[in-house]
């Protein structure tokens, strides 16, 4: 199956924008993203400003980089007040994780299907604070990801920390659904949407989520070493700094006993940063802006479509994401029959030069659909599948006489 030409970025110049996909089959931007060359262009610029003249520099990054928060805000449907810069999903999590003022015997209700970066923090919480962790299975269905809620929801309960889509099976939670659960019960809601921006719309209004962390270097094709958290403006001051610095106190008097903190999401952001990384980031969504967001979530849903259709048609795949893309995004997971994915994964690369993703708890190989990815694209990978799977079961050759 070929998705409708309509729905995809045909334009010669979104590949010709990375130079890489001459090389390689990239299908993993789920892991790391790729920057544009227009993007990586600017950023390169502003970065050799600011290290090459210091001081005397034009001020032109950080300028670019206060754009970038507003940007972002609009991205998701949030105030630039609400956002603060971070180096990725991860410190969006543990600024809730470890803002939080726990008490032994608290408890947290996350799903079995987490990424490290929530799993690792609420490990060493429990370990440290006391702090009791339910984990639940997560599903797509909101009946049944609300019963499974309420069969673990205790009067200890305190927040919900999920993955809006989860980095193992690319299954996409009914976060609306969630967010009012919690609130229905007088509980926080954190989403990790490292998975989810860049790759389908997200409102945070829409989501009635308090926080959502996220980062710049997978689907929204920024420098490693961004990301942006969001806290919704009444929630900011239940969130204890873990760390302050120049810039993320409004107010301080040493002597007199004050330390205020800034009543804006930049009471996580401290000391001397990198501009230019940041205005990297925005020189990135400018490449998105010109192509236009909603193309670029048309064109991630119609190549996972079409690739969910093509493994579904084949006996010896087994699809683990859920069939509707209302349920999903822009990962993709499967098995292959009779071979560790460990090993599908190493033989793509290797033989093929096609780069996708291992998934050990489930044995999965995972496959992102992104924006300058094509039916081409989607055609090797399964080709080279069909070539594995007819190797496993070629008969052995008879002996010799």
């Amino acid at each position: 199956m070929v998705p409708a030409s309509a729905a995809l970025l045909t334009e010669p110049w979104v590949r010709a924008a990375y130079p890489v996909l001459d090389e390689v089959t990239y299908l993993n931007v789920g892991t790391y993203g790729l920057m544009p060359q227009p993007a990586l262009a600017e950023y390169q610029s502003l970065l050799a400003e600011a290290e090459q003249r210091g001081g005397f520099s034009s001020g032109r990054a950080q300028r670019q980089a206060e754009s970038t928060r507003a940007r972002l805000a609009a991205l998701v449907g949030a105030e630039a007040d609400e956002i603060a810069f971070t180096r990725n999903a991860t410190d969006g999590i543990n600024l809730v994780l470890a803002g939080l003022r726990w008490r032994p015997g608290d408890e947290v209700i996350t799903s079995d299907q987490e990424h490290e970066a929530m799993v690792h923090p609420l490990a060493y919480l429990a370990r440290t604070q006391g702090l009791v962790v339910r984990r639940v299975a997560l599903s797509a269905d909101p009946d049944i990801m609300l019963e499974a809620l309420d069969a673990v929801l205790t009067p200890r309960t305190r927040l919900v920390a999920l993955s809006l889509v989860t980095c193992e099976t690319g299954t996409r939670l009914p976060g609306r659904q969630v967010s009012q659960w919690a609130a229905a019960h007088g509980l926080l809601c954190l989403l990790d949407g490292a998975q989810a921006s860049g790759a389908i719309d997200v409102d945070v209004q829409h989501l009635a989520c308090d926080f959502y962390a996220s980062n710049g270097h997978k689907w929204l094709s920024g420098p490693k070493g961004t990301g942006f958290f969001y806290a919704r403006r009444d929630r900011l001051a239940e969130l204890a700094p873990a760390h302050v610095g120049a810039g993320s106190l409004l107010r301080v008097d040493l002597a007199g006993g004050v330390a205020e903190a800034c009543a804006s999401g930049q009471r996580f952001e401290f000391g001397t940063r990198s501009w230019p990384l940041l205005a990297g980031l925005g020189a990135s969504l400018d490449w998105f802006e010109h192509l236009g967001w909603q193309r670029v979530y048309a064109h991630v849903e119609a190549l996972s479509d079409c690739l969910k259709q093509e493994i579904e048609a084949r006996p010896f795949l087994r699809l683990l994401t859920p069939r509707a893309f209302g349920q999903s995004a822009g990962l993709v997971s499967f098995g292959l029959a009779g071979c560790p994915a460990g090993e599908v994964v190493s033989a793509l690369r290797q033989r093929w030069s096609l780069y996708a993703r291992f998934v050990p708890h489930y044995d999965a190989v995972r496959i992102s659909t992104a924006h300058f990815n094509n039916p081409a694209d989607l055609q090797r990978l399964l080709a080279a599948l069909e070539c594995l799977h007819g190797e496993q079961h070629a008969p052995s050759p008879a002996p010799a006489p």
